[in-house]
């Protein structure tokens, strides 16, 4: 097995990464055909994710990257010298967030994500145990290069359902360390003091009897924990634990587990989606359910007496 020691430095918001088998380690992966459900809801509990090596078919996703590559050249946002796959930014573009890529007219990757038969959605169904619901809105990211997402738990974001709600986080094209990608913190689902505390925030909710709360605006509140990613796992304990990884890979995880974004340092995209899944006999947040759901905007505010 390599070492930390074998890990290149990395970053995250711009902070160096602590080094040392004490800091920073590999993800665990497994081949999701091999494990029975059992087993893997077991691994689940126990580390509050799954890194599934090939769970999804590589052509598949690749061509939903082709898809969105295809969208941002008509926007004039690449390269135009560039192959269209490599996905190198134009000089002055800068973009993060792109979720409006990924909706309805996005048939390759609505199909990757949520196609009944599809690979992604009989998993979920195996793991669970029922019949799936998935939420409607999909983040997609589309990071320049430059720093990536603070560390936070989905917890705070999407809370008003089921706490057995879990995320699908699936690189879209392959992503080395330079490029960085998704990195989460060991045992930090288990904190039960983070439960207790930050883990009862929700970034909709607002003081109805405070006309000056913040939390009242579209913004609201930005639910990271830090911008520093040592400070955070200084103060929790574990590692940070991350991959390199390829078109077909998936990691699931926990809505309690900390996890953020290393930084983009290479010349080139780093392109990513998340989806939600859940039981569909179970309570789901509305915010994130429908033909347009309302997101983190004033119609999914909700107030409070504080």
């Amino acid at each position: 097995m390599i070492t930390a020691c074998a890990l290149p430095t990395m970053y995250s918001r711009g902070f160096q990464l602590d080094e040392g088998e004490d800091a920073i380690g590999w993800m665990e992966s497994r081949c999701f055909a091999h494990d029975s459900p059992r087993r893997l809801r077991e691994s689940m509990a126990e580390d509050g994710y799954l890194f599934l090596h090939e769970c999804l078919e590589r052509e598949e996703v690749l061509a939903a990257r082709r898809h969105i590559l295809t969208q941002l050249s008509v926007e004039d946002q690449l390269d135009p010298a560039a192959p269209l796959m490599m996905g190198k930014t134009k000089t002055g573009s800068s973009l993060f967030f792109q979720p409006e890529l990924a909706q309805k007219n996005n048939p390759p990757l609505q199909h990757l994500l949520y196609a009944r038969q599809g690979n992604l959605m009989s998993f979920f169904s195996s793991f669970l145990g029922g019949e799936i619901l998935h939420f409607d809105f999909t983040w997609l990211r589309c990071i320049s290069p430059g720093l990536g997402t603070p560390s936070h738990c989905d917890i705070v974001y999407m809370g008003r359902g089921t706490r057995r709600l879990y995320t699908a986080w699936i690189p879209l094209g392959d992503i080395d360390f330079q490029m960085g990608g998704l990195m989460v913190l060991e045992n930090s689902h288990k904190n039960a003091r983070l439960q207790a505390t930050y883990g009862q925030r929700d970034v909709d909710s607002y003081c109805s009897n405070r006309l000056d709360d913040p939390a009242r605006t579209a913004a609201g509140l930005n639910g990271w924990l830090s911008e520093d990613p040592n400070q955070i796992r200084r103060a929790l304990g574990g590692r940070w634990l991350t991959a390199e990884y390829k078109a077909g890979d998936v990691v699931i995880f926990c809505m309690d587990l900390v996890h953020g974004g290393m930084d983009n340092r290479s010349d080139r995209l780093r392109i990513s989606s998340d989806s939600r899944y859940q039981l569909a006999s179970d309570p789901a947040d509305e915010r994130w359910i429908g033909e347009n759901p309302p997101g983190h905007s004033a119609a999914g505010k909700r107030g409070r007496i504080c």
